[in-house]
């Protein structure tokens, strides 16, 4: 039985995604909701928790719009949005389970996840929280599926025998911070190992940065995504969601998602060399799942340095997980030498970017004073020679 409190807040929330609240949202669809006179009819015509959720989810609509295109008709927590997956990589991840057979979506937040998987095939949503059931649900709803089920309730105790796969978002915050370490996790470690046990077609979504039981990386694939340049998740294959165990994958899903991908294990790290006449920018999946030096070794690239993750050559390469720079001239890290070869490129348009390195990029382009028509970039990084600020140029293929 949920609490007093649980329930006054699951009667709002009850309220929000009611036809009565609809009326509501299209109204302040067209006023100004921080206006005296809003304000005033909320208060007037609404209880306080009505008309402060109403407010609320205006804003958490207008933030999630980032993530998922229907965002005016959904509906989110603080919490939900910051945890949840968008669109396009839950679309991604819902290719991999199976297509009509009972899925199973743990700690299912607002339903970013499960909202794809419902497209899928009969999906069950599980999560402690009555109030996000109440979101995910009409969040599928509004997406044009619905739902085999919902369970609220801990997902340890989920009867999962009677699903052909199950995801789980295990919850990463530990006293309020977040958290990387599996054992803080909930359900804990030996939790989801023994859910495991139970059945072991499981997809894991975890912290980028986690670090793995053994048995994980020997048995699973491990998966990173990027999107918008942002490690967003690892994801934890097994059982039959791992078609190729043992190893890991680097994933870039563009806006329009497109998938661009490179599988391999983790390799010793390569050579370090001085700078040749390109310079490569590593997508942030690769550097999370270790493979840049398995992906510099397949294309006969070196580090320019131990410390950092850039990479160079003396051949132009086209790679969808690379950004690829022409190198123009390098310099030491000096501020006055940089503002004159910025000067002298008649470059306006500036790009900042750095690895290895902790320079206060915006501050350093006040002081470099961009002007004329030009484009160019600057990369601070560590090298064999010492920290460098290269100039270059992106190339386009």
């Amino acid at each position: 039985m949920p609490s007093p409190d649980q329930s006054e807040s699951l009667t709002t929330s009850q309220w929000l995604v009611s036809d009565d609240a609809k009326s509501w949202f299209a109204w302040l669809s067209g006023v100004d909701t921080s206006a005296i006179g809003t304000l005033t009819r909320l208060r007037q015509e609404l209880s306080s928790d009505q008309a402060a959720a109403l407010l609320s989810q205006v804003e958490l609509r207008k933030r999630a719009m980032r993530k998922f295109t229907h965002a005016d008709g959904m509906f989110f927590t603080d919490i939900g949005l910051q945890q949840s997956t968008g669109q396009e990589i839950a679309a991604y991840k819902a290719k991999r389970f199976p297509t009509n057979q009972p899925l199973a979506d743990l700690c299912c937040g607002i339903g970013g996840d499960l909202i794809a998987f419902a497209g899928r095939g009969p999906t069950t949503a599980v999560d402690a929280s009555a109030d996000h059931l109440c979101f995910a649900e009409a969040n599928v709803s509004a997406h044009g599926a619905k739902l085999a089920g919902t369970l609220c309730g801990l997902a340890e105790e989920t009867p999962l025998e009677a699903f052909a796969a199950w995801h789980i978002d295990p919850d990463r915050r530990h006293e309020d911070r977040r958290t990387i370490r599996l054992d803080s996790f909930s359900p804990s470690l030996n939790q989801l190992e023994a859910m495991l046990r139970r059945n072991g077609n499981a997809a894991l979504k975890l912290a980028p940065a986690s670090r793995l039981p053994d048995a994980w990386e020997a048995e699973g694939q491990c998966e990173w995504i990027t999107h918008h340049r942002e490690c967003k998740q690892l994801i934890v294959w097994l059982g039959e969601l791992a078609k190729k165990p043992a190893t890991r994958t680097a994933t870039r899903i563009d806006p329009a998602g497109k998938v661009d991908f490179f599988e391999g294990t983790v390799r010793y790290p390569v050579s370090s060399t001085e700078l040749g006449r390109y310079l490569f920018d590593p997508d942030p999946s690769l550097v999370a799942s270790g493979l840049v030096d398995t992906l510099a070794e397949s294309f006969q690239l070196a580090r320019l340095s131990p410390e950092s993750h850039y990479l160079t050559g003396n051949e132009a390469l086209e790679h969808p997980l690379l950004q690829s720079f022409e190198v123009l001239e390098q310099e030491k890290v000096d501020a006055k030498r940089l503002k004159k070869a910025v000067a002298q490129a008649e470059w306006g348009t500036l790009e900042l970017k750095q690895r290895g390195l902790e320079l206060k990029l915006e501050a350093m382009r006040k002081q470099l004073k961009p002007r004329g028509k030009g484009e160019g970039t600057i990369v601070f990084t560590p090298t064999v020679a010492g920290n460098r600020a290269i100039l270059c140029r992106r190339v386009s293929f």
